[in-house]
């Protein structure tokens, strides 16, 4: 390994490229873009300059693909490029993050809550924050019915007064399932938005912060022109924080836009994925670890309406043929077979 990392780095001529780190812009200034990198990092300005972010240096000069200089003419080392700008990168943790993505393929960019804005806190509030909680705590209900069944439900319908004791659903006459369930839901429940509601960048606060925009590896990617984020990842440190408590989750999913996509996944779906969702990189010494939080409102999804799914042999469960025919395992059909155990 010492002799490996004792190696000289060479760079071929063609595809050699060169930087130079600007100290008061905190980022590198790139001589000349060579290759597929630049498809995905960096920024052009007004003058046609392209600029790097201290990740994307770190990250390109670790890989040899790319040569920084200090402005005095002096090549930068490897150390040297850590040293200057990995505190631009808000930290070693959210570095290697950046850098795990990238060799996988993935596609990152800073989200607009990448930084904490505390001196903007300070001088609004200053200094006592108070703790915000989501107003969407509700009694669970259903879908709202139609014109025809609310009216039906009207005359028909007619809940009647629960007594003060006794059995949550008292005696009566119940002609659809929703009148017997809606009785049961007495325990409120959370219900995440479903259309798109304002973002509130400044609810949540650091490490609990949206870092990075990711999307999956696309060959047309457009850095001025970028599609919705297929996921969005906050990065925390195993040794210095612990699990985000209910008013950090809200916060953070303040900072999140509605995904208006969700309503037409199946219900499953829907609950894994929920309207809302982030994954939080957990770095514990070097060791990352992603774990998805997601904003779902299991008292909007009636499941006892869920008709299940289908068999092997096309089917319903428990239809379908058996292993043979006769004395042979599974005694014949599989329909007689669950007649007869159940």
């Amino acid at each position: 390994m010492h002799e490996a990392l004792l190696g000289e780095r060479k760079h071929s001529g063609k595809q050699y490229v060169s930087a130079t780190w600007r100290p008061s812009q905190r980022m590198a200034e790139v001589h000349m873009a060579r290759g597929p990198h630049f498809k995905t990092v960096g920024k052009a300005d007004r003058r046609g300059v392209l600029w790097l972010l201290p990740e994307e240096t770190i990250y390109l000069v670790e890989r040899g693909n790319l040569e920084c200089w200090w402005e005095e003419g002096v090549p930068m080392s490897l150390q040297g490029v850590y040293a200057t700008a990995l505190d631009g990168c808000g930290g070693l943790e959210r570095y290697q993050v950046y850098a795990y993505l990238k060799r996988a393929g993935y596609i990152l960019a800073r989200a607009p809550t990448f930084f904490h804005d505390d001196d903007d806190e300070e001088a609004m509030g200053g200094g006592e924050k108070e703790e915000k909680m989501v107003g969407t705590i509700r009694p669970a209900t259903t879908t709202s019915p139609g014109i025809f069944k609310q009216l039906f439900a009207t005359f028909f319908l007619t809940r009647p007064k629960p007594p003060p004791a006794g059995p949550v659903i008292a005696q009566g006459t119940y002609r659809t399932y929703d009148s017997i369930y809606s009785r049961l839901s007495i325990i409120p429940s959370h219900h995440p938005p479903h259309t798109p509601t304002n973002i509130i960048t400044t609810a949540s606060e650091t490490p609990f912060r949206i870092a990075y925009k990711v999307w999956k590896p696309q060959p047309h990617f457009k850095k001025s022109d970028p599609p919705p984020a297929d996921f969005l990842v906050a990065v925390i440190s195993a040794r210095e924080t612990s699990l985000p408590t209910l008013s950090q989750l809200s916060a953070l999913f303040d900072s999140v836009p509605v995904d208006e996509k969700t309503s037409g996944k199946p219900q499953f779906q829907r609950l894994k994925d929920g309207y809302r969702n982030v994954i939080l990189a957990i770095v514990d010494s070097g060791v990352t670890s992603f774990i998805k939080f997601a904003d779902v409102g299991f008292g909007d999804e009636p499941m006892y309406k869920w008709k299940g799914g289908r068999g092997r042999g096309g089917g319903k469960l428990g239809g379908g043929r058996g292993r043979g025919r006769g004395s042979g395992r599974g005694g014949g059909r599989g329909g007689n077979v669950a007649r007869g155990t159940s």
